[in-house]
C-alpha cells in the first residue's frame, strides 16, 4: 500500500467536491460536506469487499453479505466483512474520523449507538438522515450524484481494496475542517451516521 499516493488520491477527490459543492459560494456548509465525504466512504467499503471477495474470489453476494431487504424490496447490506473497513482496520474509515478528533483536541461518538441507531432506522423514513443535523440533501442523494464522477479520479490512486482508505483520509480531512467552524465531535458523528449508512445501500436502485 502506497498511502503518499492514497493522500494524494484524497486530496483530489477531496478539491473536486469541494468545488462541487460551492457551487459559487465561497465556503461549503460544513455539515453537508461530512455528510457527503462520509456517504462516499462508507460504500467505499461496501464496494471494497465486493471486488475482494465477489470479483476477485468468485463469491456470491449471499456468502459475503447478510441482506435484508425491506417492504419496499430495496436490499440493505450488512456483515463483517463490511465492518472490518469501517471500524477494524488499522486505516478504517471509524480510525481516520478519530484521527481528526484527536488533532482537534475534542472526544469522539459512541460508535455502537450510531450502529444501534442504523439498524434501528434502515428502511424507515428516517434512514440516510443524520440526526439533529440540517444538510443540503439526504446521503443517498451525495452518493448517487458524486459516487462515479469521483470514481474516475480515485481508481488512479487506489489499488483493488483501498478504496475506503483514500475516501477515509479525504473524510479525515473534512471533519478536521469542519471541526473549525463546528463542534468536533459532531462532526465525527455526522461522518460516521453517513459512512455506515451508505455502507448498506443497493447503489444501483438508489433514488
Amino acid at each position: 500500500m502506497d498511502i503518499t499516493k492514497l493522500q494524494k488520491g484524497a486530496d483530489a477527490v477531496l478539491e473536486r467536491l469541494i468545488n462541487a459543492m460551492r457551487g459559487g459560494r465561497e465556503e461549503v456548509h460544513p455539515q453537508s460536506l461530512v455528510c457527503a465525504v462520509g456517504s462516499l466512504a462508507g460504500y467505499a467499503c461496501q464496494k471494497d469487499v465486493r471486488v475482494m471477495f465477489m470479483k476477485k474470489n468468485g463469491l456470491s453476494e449471499d456468502k459475503v453479505f447478510t441482506i435484508m431487504t425491506d417492504k419496499q424490496g430495496r436490499k440493505f447490506y450488512f456483515g463483517d466483512l463490511i465492518n472490518e473497513p469501517l471500524v477494524n482496520e488499522k486505516y478504517s474509515v471509524w480510525s481516520m474520523i478519530g484521527g481528526a478528533v484527536k488533532q482537534r483536541g475534542g472526544s469522539l461518538p459512541d460508535v455502537n449507538d450510531i450502529f444501534r441507531y442504523i439498524s434501528y432506522t434502515v428502511g424507515g423514513e428516517n434512514f440516510g438522515r443524520p440526526r439533529a443535523c440540517q444538510v443540503g440533501e439526504p446521503m443517498s442523494f451525495y452518493l448517487k450524484q458524486l459516487w462515479l464522477p469521483l470514481a474516475e479520479i480515485a481508481s488512479k490512486f487506489a489499488e483493488d481494496g483501498e478504496l475506503h482508505i483514500l475516501y477515509g483520509i479525504a473524510l479525515q480531512k473534512a471533519v478536521f475542517a469542519a471541526g473549525g467552524s463546528m463542534n468536533v465531535t459532531e462532526a465525527a458523528r455526522i461522518a460516521m451516521e453517513s459512512a455506515v449508512s451508505m455502507s448498506k445501500v443497493d447503489f444501483n436502485a438508489l433514488p
